[in-house]
């Protein structure tokens, strides 16, 4: 499967008055170990110079893994599937990308996942010719046929989202109400609208920076009809879960370490990013902090987002890309890496506003 490289981001939320419990449940479920126990090191896979992980890039640049006690390993693979495949056989401890690659294996039968954390999320643009009126509700997308990649998230929750406003989805010549084509790669979609073969594309990795180069304009977000939805994802295997779980809970506080650097500090962050992923300055800082003319709609967000994956993944099942074999959805998503890591954060500096703002996200999204 082809991946898009970029990653995008906002600006964090306001300041809450008062920090939120993390989690009412306990820390380990997981049968978690002491904080000052050994662990073993992690073996993590990066796909090519992605950046969308840039909490990990940022923390690994400045030596947050060393700072937490944890090693990592870095592997690079050469695809989703082989990514997934490595992790469910434990030769990867950790991968940070997709969450349609997770569903997939463990509706085949795979029982060896746990999507612990996130990446990035609501990352799907939907672009068409420039000159095409701004999509202002559903009502819009009547009769128009969407061109998107297979893999891209944002075209299963909008198909589901289709489904529950009691309208139809198919492929072409099946009369639907809206009609999708699948595409191998985002700029053919792009230049298939320009030149009038599809009314509309969605994308990914902010390609909506650039429209005007492509004779394109960014018309609307899949965020406009669900919001929040999961894009990549962090899973682990279930022994590594099980036990190598303070191992995760570390590379989890290094992770948020610089996720809160990378708020704080663009130019040096950027610098970091420009060094490690070759890509050009001004795109990066589009994709991750927004320009004057362009706000990116994917959000850099480390929290497991339980609820919303657990959605997402029965979406999967209702619209029929993936086999409905009674999976249990919720026992693969697991929140208590994240919550214990977030919660040592709030111990250290407890007028943190960031771990204020990452605790009540937290506390209302995950049940």
């Amino acid at each position: 499967m082809a991946l898009a490289l970029a990653a995008c981001g906002e600006a964090p939320a306001a300041e809450s008055e008062e920090p939120a419990a993390v989690s009412e449940e306990p820390a380990a479920e997981s049968g978690a170990p002491a904080e000052d126990a050994e662990v073993a090191p992690l073996t993590v896979g990066l796909l090519g110079t992605a950046v969308k992980p840039v909490g990990v890039l940022v923390g690994d640049a400045l030596g947050y893994f060393d700072e937490e006690g944890v090693e990592i390993d870095f592997e690079k693979v050469s695809s989703m599937n082989d990514a997934y495949m490595a992790v469910s056989t434990g030769d990867l401890d950790v991968y940070l990308f997709s969450s349609t690659a997770a569903a997939t294996f463990i509706a085949q039968g795979t029982t060896t996942l746990r999507v612990f954390g996130g990446t990035v999320g609501e990352g799907s643009e939907i672009m068409a010719a420039a000159g095409t009126p701004e999509i202002t509700g559903l009502e819009d997308l009547l009769g128009k046929t969407i061109a998107c990649q297979m893999p891209e998230t944002g075209q299963m929750v909008l198909k589901n989202y289709i489904m529950e406003q009691g309208y139809t989805f198919g492929a072409p010549g099946e009369g639907a109400d809206i009609t999708f084509v699948y595409v191998n790669d985002a700029i053919p979609a792009i230049e298939g609208c320009v030149k009038g073969e599809y009314d509309y594309c969605i994308t990914n990795s902010c390609l909506g920076y650039y429209a005007d180069q492509y004779g394109a304009a960014l018309v609307g977000t899949v965020k406009q009809f669900v919001d929040p939805y999961p894009c990549c994802r962090q899973t682990c295997n279930e022994a590594t879960y099980e036990e190598n779980f303070e191992a995760l809970v570390r590379f989890e506080i290094a992770n948020l370490r610089g996720y809160e650097y990378y708020l704080n500090n663009m130019e040096e962050t950027l610098d970091i990013l420009e060094d490690c992923s070759g890509e050009d300055r001004d795109f990066l800082q589009a994709q991750l902090y927004g320009t004057e003319g362009y706000t990116p709609v994917m959000r850099v967000s480390l929290d497991p987002d339980k609820d919303a994956c657990v959605e997402f993944y029965q979406a999967m099942v209702n619209i029929g890309e993936v086999e409905d074999t009674g999976v249990d959805w919720d026992q693969y998503v697991v929140t208590d890496v994240y919550s214990t890591a977030l919660e040592r954060l709030m111990e250290r500096e407890p007028d943190n506003a960031i771990w204020q703002d990452l605790s009540e996200y937290f506390a209302g999204h995950n049940s």
